[in-house]
């Protein structure tokens, strides 16, 4: 098994950087070459979760919920908590012996617990060998004509089944619930809660637990799913010892009997290459599988993926694209042995944009904040609000842009947004906005007050024409900005 370091170091794309001929739209020639390197952004991020009390051996527990193994039950948990919990079919193949026992009472006291009745009990919490995260679902009943009372271990559930008070039905059911605080322990805390696109993946998982408001907060980190889309992932457990010290999580032996089973699914770890974001200090992971597919499971069976040559790396977001590069003999791809828990998690985009940027350009030396608005006569601004704006720039280099287009494109279209300097007609792409709308650009551009408009366009899907296209909204910047 190769030995799994973690470390964070800030990741890197190239992208080309275009240049736009004034009146025209025409590519600049002598920019047409250029290459730039631009930061992966948004690489961890904040993320809160409720948390559900429960028991274990007469004490509180509180842990959350992502993943259920039937569809019912997902949707069911997922109105219970208010967050989403998956349905992921892989988890009716956990083998037996990676399996925990939940108690679900189904009548007696009224309570929190998921069936309306009294808080869940499980027969173990972290530090005991029959802890895991997969539990089998066991349900409870009173027996009629039973006086319920609150049970908070598993030995008084058996006590009371043995004497006739109560039956305890084993089910198929299997969820994904990592405890987050326990008798004695929580997990562990992030000494530096800042997190910026450098922040180190390990020392911990979790920036804040409150339990008066029944939230956690963890640190969610930005990875592809097969198709290239990005998804978000939070760390809870590791089979490996070294690998959950490193990370900052739990360790629990129990999960690692996934390895070699359907219940596991295959996620991509770069260990040299172009660094970045990834646990190993390179580039963001790439999943073998998404939400939504028969085989995704939260359990990540660790692949570590090496480039032959680094000279010849690239910057990887599909599957695809590994399994073309290993064909072609540019990567070797290894089994490390190890068995992460890694659930996808839901991200407001736009409240994490505001969270993470929106303070800090504020306080920046300049600071520009308004509508963006439709078309009017010859100028891509002026019309009716289409969406809005913020524009920091800390130094003389430095900007930061975030806009949001409230429409959006048309079928087969997508968004791009602009910095145009309205005297030379220079035009710079500052990207396409992502699925939700939104636009995230930062950079170091050599004389940032020349441009005096931000632009949105519509863009055709894989256009070969690097030429920009129909304006969507805009917006003319005031000064210091169109010097």
């Amino acid at each position: 098994m190769k030995k799994i370091k973690i470390t964070g170091l800030a990741i890197a794309i190239t992208v080309l950087g275009l240049a736009i001929v004034p009146l025209t739209w025409q590519v600049n020639a002598a920019m047409e070459d250029s290459m730039m390197a631009q930061k992966l952004t948004k690489t961890n991020i904040p993320v809160t979760l409720p948390l559900t009390r429960g028991f274990v051996d007469g004490f509180e527990v509180f842990y959350i919920s992502t993943e259920a193994s039937d569809e019912e039950l997902a949707d069911h948990l997922t109105k219970v908590t208010g967050s989403r919990v998956v349905f992921t079919p892989a988890l009716q193949r956990t083998p037996e012996g990676s399996l925990a026992n939940i108690y679900a009472f189904a009548n007696g006291i009224k309570g929190t617990g998921p069936l309306g009745f009294q808080p869940n009990v499980a027969d173990s919490q972290p530090g005991d060998a029959e802890y895991s995260p997969l539990w089998k679902i066991n349900t409870v009943e009173w027996s009629q004509g039973v006086t319920p009372r609150e049970l908070t271990s598993e030995a008084d559930i058996l006590s009371a089944q043995s004497n006739d008070e109560l039956t305890v039905t084993p089910t198929k059911l299997v969820v994904n619930c990592p405890f987050v605080k326990w008798n004695g322990g929580q997990l562990q805390i992030r000494s530096d809660k800042t997190l910026t696109d450098e922040t180190p993946y390990g020392g911990g998982q979790v920036l804040s637990i409150d339990t008066e408001k029944m939230e956690v907060t963890f640190v969610a980190h930005r990875g592809f799913a097969p198709d290239g889309k990005t998804i978000y992932y939070i760390v809870t457990d590791a089979s490996v010892k070294e690998v959950a010290d490193d990370l900052g999580v739990l360790f629990v032996e129990k999960t690692k009997a996934t390895l070699t089973t359907s219940a596991a699914s295959d996620l991509f770890v770069f260990t040299n290459g172009i660094k970045g974001s990834g646990p190993m200090g390179f580039q963001a992971s790439i999943a073998s599988t998404d939400v939504g597919n028969a085989f995704y499971s939260p359990l990540w069976r660790i692949l570590v993926v090496t480039w032959k040559d680094t000279s010849q790396a690239e910057f990887l977001t599909k599957q695809s694209e590994i399994i073309s590069a290993t064909s072609s003999g540019k990567l070797t791809s290894d089994v490390a042995g190890v068995v992460v828990n890694c659930p996808f998690v839901v991200v407001n985009e736009d409240k994490m944009i505001d969270k993470m940027m929106g303070d800090k350009m504020m306080k920046e030396r300049v600071f520009l904040k308004g509508d963006l608005t439709s078309p009017q006569g010859d100028n891509p601004f002026g019309g009716n609000h289409v969406g809005t704006y913020m524009l920091g720039a800390k130094d003389e280099n430095s900007v930061r842009i975030i806009a949001r287009v409230q429409s959006n494109p048309s079928e087969g279209n997508v968004l791009e947004g602009w910095l145009v300097d309205m005297q030379s007609g220079y035009k710079l792409s500052t990207g396409q906005l992502s699925a939700g709308n939104n636009l995230v650009f930062m950079q170091r551009i050599v004389n940032p007050w020349i441009y005096d408009l931000i632009v949105i366009t519509e863009e055709p899907v894989n256009d070969t024409d690097p030429n920009p296209h129909m304006p969507v909204g805009g917006v003319q910047l005031s000064e210091p900005f169109g010097q």
